[in-house]
């Protein structure tokens, strides 16, 4: 009986042990557990709960002090971001999404951070993360792999058409947009990859609505707008140079050698616009006197470029040519006629101009390509004659003239050189 009482009385003992143990746990362990999960999950108690065990004796106030506090970690921060924010963009995404891999709190801090400082590379990052976050299935997969085919096709295409000559290069374009071989959009694709004197020259090959209708397939906002502008300049230019060529048919083509037989004032290019605008008699004209045959092969060679990307043909050079070996030759022939009659009496001249004047039937006529007629007579010799004498022989012939005569030549002198 005695026993039983004694072993009643250990197992009462035990129960109060237990229980004075499951209570120093509970008010142990709760406490301990909930403020780990806290310092663990909130980044201020973190903060907090470092300074003050920083403070601590021995090698828990050493542990803590290693820590980092708030500033130093938001300087870390912004230190990792300026270095993402220097790198190149696939670096930039590779690095970001390992940290979003450890630590999602963290890469969105550095996020905010650096699109503070960067908004539009930060945006492009983010930009390439998402894509690289998107799960791709064959059918994706395919799709991308024949639109990256399809621009390194169209970007070869461009580089191809940057080597061949202009007239070429235009003629294939048209070409192949009129049969259909390629399409507006692919062109459209393709002039925005070359480079850009190419281009400009490519579209104001075309008229305004399809040189719009290429332009408006670029992916760039920017290049579209920048070439516009610049082919709209260069229409507004060529505007401008074809009403001066229009005044130039108005003046003595003495006068205009200074204008348009160099490049000071002009531009090469300048000048096939303007030399394509006048008439071809009065270009002919000028060019006759230009003793610079360099300048005008290239000149031809210019004319004979643009005629070609503009009407298909040249059919300008050829009769500008055939002119201008007309005047050189009648100018030649004026040449020695006053060299011959400075060495003659005054009364010999006259007789020799009165016959030259009046022999209307001697004239030649020649008919150049496009229409005009180029005429050439004794009275014009005559006249051009009378024009290159000193002023005292001349004055002397006109006084041996016939009085009828001499008023008609003095009045032929007196008006413009055509």
């Amino acid at each position: 009986m005695a026993k039983s009482k004694s072993i009643e009385s250990e197992k009462q003992q035990l129960s109060i042990g237990k229980i004075i143990s499951i209570v120093v746990l509970v008010f142990t362990f709760v406490p301990v557990s909930v403020l780990s999960i806290v310092y663990l999950t909130n980044e201020n108690f973190q903060y907090i709960a470092n300074r003050h065990l920083s403070n601590g004796p021995g090698l828990i106030g050493k542990y803590f002090q290693s820590f980092p506090t708030r500033e130093e970690r938001e300087e870390q921060k912004r230190k990792v971001a300026n270095y993402l924010l220097d790198l190149d963009l696939p670096r930039a995404v590779d690095k970001l999404i390992l940290i979003k891999k450890e630590d999602e709190a963290l890469y969105s801090a550095l996020v905010k951070i650096m699109a503070e400082k960067n908004a539009k590379k930060t945006g492009n990052i983010l930009e390439l993360i998402r894509d690289s976050s998107i799960k791709k299935d064959i059918l994706v997969s395919t799709l991308e792999q024949i639109d990256n085919e399809k621009k390194t096709s169209l970007s070869d295409k461009a580089k191809y058409y940057e080597t061949l000559s202009l007239p070429n290069l235009i003629e294939e374009i048209h070409g192949a947009l009129n049969s259909g071989i390629i399409s507006f959009h692919d062109m459209g694709k393709i002039v925005e990859q070359m480079n850009e004197k190419t281009a400009v020259k490519v579209l104001s090959s075309f008229d305004e609505e399809i040189s719009t209708k290429l332009t408006s397939y670029f992916e760039s906002g920017v290049k579209r707008q920048r070439l516009k502008e610049i082919v709209n300049q260069m229409k507004d230019k060529e505007k401008s140079l074809i009403h001066m060529a229009q005044i130039y048919n108005t003046e003595k083509p003495d006068k205009l050698i200074e204008d348009l037989g160099s490049e000071k004032k002009f531009k090469m290019e300048e000048l096939s616009v303007i030399y394509r605008n006048m008439s071809i008699l009065q270009g002919a004209k000028v060019l006759s006197k230009i003793e610079d045959k360099d300048f005008i092969i290239r000149l031809f060679n210019r004319i004979k470029e643009d005629e070609v990307i503009r009407e298909g043909k040249d059919f300008i050079t050829p009769d500008l040519s055939k002119a201008m070996k007309i005047y050189s030759e009648y100018d030649r022939k004026v040449q020695e006629l006053v060299g011959i009659y400075k060495k003659m009496e005054p009364q010999q001249v006259a007789d020799m101009v009165t016959k030259l004047f009046q022999n209307s039937k001697a004239s030649k006529q020649y008919t150049l390509e496009n229409g005009e007629n180029l005429v050439i007579g004794d009275r014009d010799i005559a006249i051009d004659v009378m024009k290159n004498l000193p002023q005292k022989l001349a004055a002397e012939i006109l006084a041996s003239l016939d009085a009828d005569l001499a008023s008609e030549i003095s009045k032929t002198l007196a008006l413009p050189n055509g």
